[in-house]
């Protein structure tokens, strides 16, 4: 197919309120890896919802990492079907050629089973032992997903908590784990987050995804985390984030991991959306 001015046009229709990722904050940050983790970070995460770690993963991790993903959506691993393509690109899907598929692809996920070195990402020792110390437990597999945020029309992902998305009681410690694979920019579609918010459940709507209402977020505590490849965000399953659009010239590829703790205990899908959905609530958006 063709990339023609015409095409990546019609894909830069913003579908949100141009204010709702203003930031009026930038995110606190320790240098030096997760060997500098302190007990005082850790306090941090606990009273603020988040840490930002840099120099967490070394340039050939980092390297490996996107080649390790190209070779996951070319089809080098027959049984891998995990590859999502931005919504707007995907009755192209059959015209795409190798290098159009990998611009067009929004998120893979569920790959750790496929790729040997995405899989010492997950399990990075020195990443467990950061995790531990958060949940006073052992840290455990929940999710592995790739974010592309391809450049020129990457897709928004609404302000939302991703314990909405997981079917664990509230109290259960889930955290993100974001890696930084490109610079990651404001311009590009970095994440933004309200630091503190992550005490307690928000309604979710379905609007453009399964969401936090737009006149729900707090525009005045909106903090946006830069970040180098690299660099490592843990957040508190509870903590509100999102991530707008990438209109730029520049891809801002991430990988992002979640884990639970051993301890965790399930709930229905009913339970989770009485306490997450708005159905039965006297609530709009």
């Amino acid at each position: 197919m063709s990339w023609d001015e015409g095409l990546i046009q019609s894909l830069k229709e913003v579908a949100y309120p141009p204010e709702l990722y203003h930031y009026t904050n930038i995110s606190e940050s320790i240098e030096g890896g997760f060997g500098n983790v302190t007990d005082t970070d850790l306090q941090f995460f606990h009273d603020q919802g988040y840490l930002v770690v840099h120099d967490a993963f070394d340039q050939n991790n980092i390297e490996l990492a996107k080649h390790s993903i190209y070779d996951l959506i070319d089809g080098k691993c027959p049984d891998f079907n995990g590859v999502q393509i931005e919504p707007k690109l995907h009755k192209y899907l059959a015209t795409f050629s190798e290098s159009e598929k990998r611009k067009a692809t929004r998120k893979i996920h569920g790959f750790i089973d496929y790729d040997s070195h995405l899989s010492s990402m997950f399990y990075n020792q020195d990443l467990l032992q950061v995790l531990a110390r958060l949940m006073d437990d052992e840290p455990l597999f929940l999710q592995d997903m790739a974010l592309l945020k391809p450049r020129d029309f990457g897709s928004e992902k609404p302000w939302h908590q991703d314990c909405a998305y997981f079917n664990y009681p509230l109290g259960t410690i889930v955290v993100g784990v974001w890696i930084a694979l490109d610079q990651a920019t404001p311009e590009n579609g970095c994440m933004h987050i309200v630091p503190g918010s992550h005490k307690e459940p928000m309604t979710h709507f379905k609007k453009r995804d399964w969401q936090i209402c737009d006149t729900d977020v707090s525009g005045e505590n909106d903090t946006m985390v830069p970040l180098d490849p690299g660099g490592c965000l843990f957040f508190h399953g509870l903590m509100h984030h999102g991530t707008p659009a990438n209109f730029s010239q520049d891809q801002r590829r991430a990988l992002q991991f979640h884990y639970r703790p051993a301890c965790a205990t399930t709930i229905t899908t009913e339970a989770r959306l009485e306490i997450f959905g708005s159905e039965g609530k006297d609530v709009e958006c």
